[in-house]
């Protein structure tokens, strides 16, 4: 009796160690690794597309000022490159007339451009009419309204008038 014991324990351990060699050579596939963030999976395929198309709008418009002039920075900004290899177009947008003066400017303003972008980056310049914000410069308020603030002794008023002040300062100025 006690040897069919031992022979049905023997069984069931080479049973139990067969299923087990069997799951550790037969196991599943791994988890999939997470997806990758979505800044990284941009660059891998904006990054050779820009080689091959040229640069975008962004980089102009990042150094607008830079190219054409601070005096056509605030009136201007660039908001397309449209076209196809050689023939592309550069859409600025101006504001009211500076829409006039800057098409009369085009030659100059498609030399400073191409000098940026590339050689031959740009073939045309299109402007249009439309609203421009401008941004409005800061200035430090007057020196008269710290003196006058001294004598507030908790600072809370001062505080609270900085606080303000910093708010439309960041206000555009609409003309």
């Amino acid at each position: 009796m006690n040897d069919l014991r031992n022979q049905d324990s023997l069984k069931a351990r080479t049973l139990r160690g067969n299923t087990l060699a069997y799951l550790q050579k037969h196991r599943g596939r791994p988890q999939y690794r997470h997806a990758p963030k979505a800044g990284r999976a941009a660059n891998k395929v904006l990054r050779p597309l820009s080689r091959k198309f040229g640069p975008g709008v962004s980089s102009l418009r990042s150094h607008w000022a830079d190219v054409i002039g601070e005096r056509w920075a605030q009136l201007s900004k660039p908001t397309a490159i449209r076209g196809s290899t050689g023939a592309k177009t550069l859409h600025i947008e101006a504001k009211g007339p500076a829409a006039a003066m800057l098409q009369a400017d085009s030659a100059s303003i498609l030399n400073k451009v191409n000098q940026f972008l590339g050689a031959g980056a740009i073939a045309k310049i299109m402007v249009k009419q439309g609203r421009i914000r401008i941004q409005p410069e800061t200035t430090p308020p007057p020196p008269q309204l710290y003196e006058k603030l001294e004598t507030d002794d908790d600072g809370s008023l001062q505080a609270a008038l900085d606080k303000l002040g910093s708010r439309l300062m960041s206000r555009p100025i609409i003309k």
